[in-house]
């Protein structure tokens, strides 16, 4: 097999490594992938290097980057000459994790590489991934499970403050289930807590996103900035924790998107078996429910898919009054009755 980490150097070195902040373009995260980077698959196809690269849409530099490291474009990919395939994921639907979760199962189980070797012969990649998929979130789940959020339950705990996952995790936590991978893990933190969280990330890398680059945390954030991307390596399995400063003032949840949607703290705080708080199903959905300006997201639609039939008449009026009030036409409301 090629030497594909001497390839991740090189392409942090050539496009730039954007988690050096100071910078709105280069590499955010790369990783070895695909059936071919598995021993027992070797041969069936390329070994693959996923990368994540902002912007999303390379620009003409970074293309001209690319050929100039002998990358080949093929169709929404590239092929380097040395013997691998360069993928950059679509960031928002979830399919780098996907594979990470993939590529774990065909390295652990025999028999599930078999299988996949088979359909991969029989009917290409695409239904060989589709067949593995079930496979590969139980392992996952048996595998990871909720590691992370317990990793950062433990941290958070003397947290002074309110404070809860978000995002999918919290979608999981209320199903009491692994029902995906996840790149990253959402935490919805006080932002008056600060102080604090300053003190219990001391040793962590901590970068706050302002204007399409990081800038290293070390300061109260102000409205509108709220994320804090915070990394570890003892942090299991995912990125990197998205801190999301979040005003739950006067016994509030604020929905930060707009101020006149709101939730009593002790309907959208709600805690899993293990005791760990998380935001309510129907205020993580709203999230999800995209900004008025982009489309749901693939990852977002299976979500709302999986968790919908779980929420009670109040969570679905909840949801529907806010969806009503934010976009009137959105695609969820006939499915919110």
């Amino acid at each position: 097999m090629p030497d594909l980490n001497a390839a991740i150097h090189e392409l942090r070195n050539a496009l730039g490594d954007y988690l050096e902040g100071g910078r709105q373009e280069g590499v955010f995260h790369v990783q070895i992938g695909g059936p071919g980077s598995v021993p027992a698959l070797s041969g069936l196809d390329l070994p693959e290097l996923h990368l994540d690269l902002l912007p999303e849409r390379p620009s003409e530099e970074q293309r001209s980057t690319l050929l100039t490291l002998g990358y080949v474009p093929e169709g929404e990919s590239y092929l380097h000459p040395a013997g691998w395939r360069l993928v950059l994921p679509d960031h928002s639907s979830g399919w780098r994790a996907e594979q990470q979760a993939l590529r774990a199962l065909l390295l652990e189980d025999s028999d599930a590489a078999s299988r996949y070797r088979q359909v991969f012969l029989a009917e290409g990649r695409q239904r060989a991934d589709e067949a593995l998929k079930a496979g590969a979130t139980a392992h996952h789940a048996r595998i990871v499970g909720f590691a992370p959020a317990q990793f950062a339950a433990q941290l958070l705990t003397p947290l002074d403050a309110p404070w809860m996952f978000a995002g999918g995790v919290a979608l999981d936590l209320h199903l009491n289930r692994i029902t995906r991978p996840h790149d990253d893990l959402d935490v919805a933190v006080a932002r008056d807590a600060q102080p604090q969280l300053l003190e219990l990330f001391s040793d962590w890398k901590l970068d706050a996103p302002d204007e399409g680059m990081y800038q290293p945390w070390t300061a109260p954030l102000e409205p509108p900035l709220h994320q804090i991307h915070a990394r570890h390596p003892a942090l299991p399995d995912v990125l990197m924790l998205d801190l999301l400063l979040t005003d739950l003032s006067a016994g509030l949840w604020h929905y930060r998107r707009d101020p006149r949607v709101t939730l009593p703290l002790e309907q959208a705080r709600l805690c899993s078996p293990d005791g760990w708080p998380y935001l309510a199903p129907q205020a993580a959905l709203l999230f999800k429910a995209a900004a008025t300006d982009r489309k749901v997201r693939g990852k977002d639609a299976r979500d709302f898919e999986r968790v919908r039939p779980t929420l009670d008449g109040q969570a679905l009026k909840w949801l529907r009054g806010a969806l009503e009030l934010l976009d009137p036409e959105h695609e969820w409301l006939e499915r919110l009755h």
